[in-house]
């Protein structure tokens, strides 16, 4: 079975799967990750020390109490959900292509990369442009093609109604990610993905869980056609943050949106 490796970076040990990527895609994906340029790469990273390796992405806490209220007011009125006992483990501001965000993640048994989490990325005004719930336990049958359609347009109009209205349904079909528990264990995570396009060229997709649970969306995605991939930041994927703080490899998910 597939291990993790201990790797201590600015003193804090973060756990990278050594066999499989870190809570990465495993059929069904269509996120090919975008470059990881230099631009990029220094977004809201402190000035690293002298011959220290580039500090990770959390746990920066000085901003968690902020984001304790924002993230609960985003998330009221909404079929989306944190699991009891799960904390708040780092808030950073970032980007979404042109625009801020705060990026808001939630863990079971503190900061670890590749593990069970519950990440939000929100813009200045509150909206929740990103949102998983990666968490192992949600078992039973999953909804078919035609159920997760219905169940992820009703989500949209309920959060988004506005960009609800230019979305059409491109497909749908099974989605599997995987994370691993604070043993050691990797476990396996399974949806219904239902990606949309929208009339502003851009992408969207939620993945429907047992019970129509709505267990992740992303809304506003670009994607890059010259070069074959995702254009947009992904704060929801670990194997993504993994790679641009130098921590291993990206995951590449092929097929195209």
């Amino acid at each position: 079975m597939p291990r993790l490796t201990a790797v201590t970076l600015s003193g804090i040990a973060i756990a990278v799967l050594t066999a499989v990527g870190t809570a990465s895609a495993v059929t069904g994906g269509d996120e090919t990750p975008p470059a990881i340029g230099q631009a990029d790469a220094d977004l809201s990273r402190p000035e690293a020390e002298a011959g220290a390796m580039p500090h990770p992405a959390g746990p920066a806490t000085a901003g968690v109490k902020d984001a304790r209220r924002p993230a609960a007011d985003a998330l009221s009125g909404t079929d989306l959900r944190i699991p009891p006992g799960w904390e708040i483990v780092y808030a950073r501001k970032e980007r979404h292509d042109d625009r801020h965000v705060t990026v808001i993640r939630h863990q079971p048994d503190g900061y670890r990369l590749g593990g069970p989490h519950a990440s939000l990325v929100l813009d200045a005004d509150g909206t929740i442009l990103g949102f998983t719930r990666l968490r192992h336990g949600d078992d039973g049958p999953l909804p078919d093609r035609r159920s997760a359609e219905e169940i992820t347009l009703r989500f949209l109009r309920q959060v988004a109604p506005d960009h609800a209205a230019g979305l059409s349904v491109q497909w749908a079909d099974r989605h599997d990610e995987t994370a691993v528990l604070a043993d050691g264990t990797i476990t396996k995570i399974s949806g219904m993905k239902v990606k949309m396009h929208h009339d502003n060229g851009l992408y969207s997709w939620a993945v429907v869980g047992p019970g129509g649970t709505i267990l992740t969306y992303e809304r506003d995605i670009a994607w890059d056609s010259g070069r074959g991939r995702r254009g947009t930041q992904m704060w929801l994927h670990d194997s993504w943050i993994a790679a641009r703080e130098g921590m291993g490899e990206r995951h590449a998910p092929h097929t195209p949106p």
